[in-house]
């Protein structure tokens, strides 16, 4: 496992990417578990584009790419970058989208809404999803939310009306990276 902090630039190779779409601030460190799920579903090497800011002490930091540390200027350019490599407009891979409830141990501080950015990316990429021509293939996106995750039933019908049933939706995390991976083969 191959983990791209933001920020860096590290070449897109022959790995299977995934890119984790979700909430950061108040969403606890769901992130580091789904790597891990990874790292036991995959059969082969992978790169994971994570946009936590993890730094040396956290458990998952060692296996960061150590590439062209400051090669985006901003963080909003690197996720873009890598959410297309994820999504197979520049590489092989699989957007992987988990949505859990806001944590009640560690909830967001700073005053903004919870998973604000989140429901952007997942209204574009629902968007770039449906301008795809070929409408039987399948898409490189795996999404599961917790049952009471805010909006999850508008972002579910927003998902089947438009892509007409092509996304599975989960209800864990286990089943979402299983989805994931699946979506590789």
């Amino acid at each position: 496992m191959h983990i791209i902090l933001p920020k860096t630039l590290a070449p897109i190779g022959t790995n299977p990417l995934f890119f984790l779409v979700g909430p950061i601030r108040g969403g606890d460190d769901w992130q580091k578990k789904c790597c891990e799920l990874l790292e036991e579903k995959m059969c082969q090497d992978f790169d994971v584009a994570v946009p936590c800011r993890w730094g040396p002490k956290h458990p998952l930091y060692t296996h960061r790419v150590v590439g062209f540390q400051d090669g985006f200027g901003r963080q909003l350019l690197w996720e873009r970058y890598y959410l297309a490599a994820a999504g197979r407009e520049l590489g092989k891979g699989c957007i992987l989208a988990w949505l859990p409830c806001e944590s009640e141990t560690n909830p967001r501080d700073d005053g903004q809404l919870y998973a604000r950015d989140t429901y952007g990316e997942l209204g574009e990429w629902r968007g770039r999803f449906m301008c795809r021509p070929n409408r039987n293939e399948q898409l490189p996106f795996a999404i599961g939310a917790e049952a009471e995750f805010p909006g999850f039933d508008v972002i579910k019908r927003n998902f089947d009306d438009g892509l007409k049933g092509r996304i599975h939706f989960a209800t864990t995390l286990e089943m979402t990276v299983e989805h994931a991976v699946s979506t590789l083969y």
